[in-house]
């Protein structure tokens, strides 16, 4: 090693424990300074301005099932354990992708609550991969990776798989156990 390069390495070196002394030093000054002013300009944290933190979900919980019944202000839900579970919903209450009025009984729900309000409702979809057997018109039976088979309601796909057929494929859960593919894609064998 030069001994230019020794020197130039010793002055970054000592730049370098300079700005972070004065860094160090800065915040030590004022604990609650840069993170703090970025939170009150950015409300919903790092790349969601505006948005509110999850702080609002804190305590809330998670309910999974299906729908009973939806009236105004109301959505009843047949939880995965049998029990049943009555939510209010108003203006606020988010459905994603739709309109709470769209929903029908026996849909697949995950609902957000909190004080026995739905925050947010999301419709429970099935996402598949697979060996397509036994097609027999609007119904067939897909192989899943694991050995799994699940029976498939094709009756919303134009174009049906054959026997054979490696897919990967989105739907809805109908009645416990037959997925209602909405979705149907052909994978390179």
């Amino acid at each position: 090693m030069s001994k230019k390069s020794a020197w130039a390495g010793a002055i970054v070196a000592a730049a370098g424990l300079t700005v972070g002394g004065i860094a160090v030093a800065t915040a030590a000054d004022n604990p609650d300074g840069p993170p703090a002013a970025f939170a009150e300009r950015h409300p919903g944290g790092p790349g969601k301005p505006g948005r509110p933190g999850k702080a609002n979900l804190k305590d809330s919980t998670l309910v999974v099932g299906r729908v009973k019944s939806v009236e105004s202000g109301k959505l009843n839900i047949t939880k995965d354990d049998g029990s049943e579970v009555s939510l209010t919903t108003d203006g606020s209450t988010k459905l994603r992708g739709g309109d709470l009025n769209g929903l029908k009984a026996e849909q697949r729900v995950t609902v957000r609550v909190k004080d026995g309000k739905a925050l947010n409702v999301a419709l429970a979809k099935a996402h598949e991969q697979g060996t397509i057997k036994d097609v027999n018109g609007n119904n067939a039976t897909l192989v899943q990776v694991d050995g799994l088979q699940t029976p498939l309601d094709l009756s919303a796909v134009n174009e049906k798989p054959k026997n054979g057929d490696l897919v990967a494929l989105t739907g809805t859960v109908s009645d416990g156990k037959t997925v209602k593919v909405e979705q149907l894609r052909q994978l390179p064998k």
